[in-house]
């Protein structure tokens, strides 16, 4: 199932909700710290550059470690990067039991989800009670 939002708050919003349910269910996340726009937001845009200090300061020598940096739903911090960076990066998937159940659709804010039709329901009421009011699931 693909959802949308029209505005970046309101998939924070669905994304918090996404986070959690992910961690519930011990997916483990990816993400590629590379935008093709500027973040203009400045807790996001924090919250990027963190991550890119981060994994640069962890990682010397051969390849891309800001493509694929891990991501940790069980933590404050990482669901807290979740929620603002997913739908702001080129990528940003999610995987549990070696399926994948998450990705974000490259700085479109469209996100996909491959979980129970009950669960993609519950988060998207749960969304919109919390204030995401233009999230909307797409067809297809």
């Amino acid at each position: 199932m693909k959802f949308t939002t029209s505005t970046d708050a309101d998939m924070e919003v669905f994304l918090s909700l996404v986070g959690e349910h992910l961690g519930s269910i011990g997916a483990a996340g990816i993400i590629d710290l590379y935008t093709d726009e500027p973040i203009e937001s400045p807790e996001p845009q924090q919250a990027f550059l963190e991550m890119r200090q981060e994994t640069e300061s962890q990682h010397s020598g051969r390849g891309d470690h800001l493509m694929g940096a891990p991501l940790d739903f069980a933590s404050p911090t990482g669901l807290r990067r979740f929620t603002l960076l997913a739908h702001r990066t080129i990528g940003c998937e999610a995987y549990a039991g070696g399926n994948l159940v998450f990705t974000s659709i490259e700085n479109q804010r469209i996100v996909w989800l491959d979980i129970s039709s009950a669960d993609a329901a519950s988060l998207e009421e749960a969304a919109v009670a919390a204030g995401a009011r233009s999230l909307r699931c797409l067809p297809g």
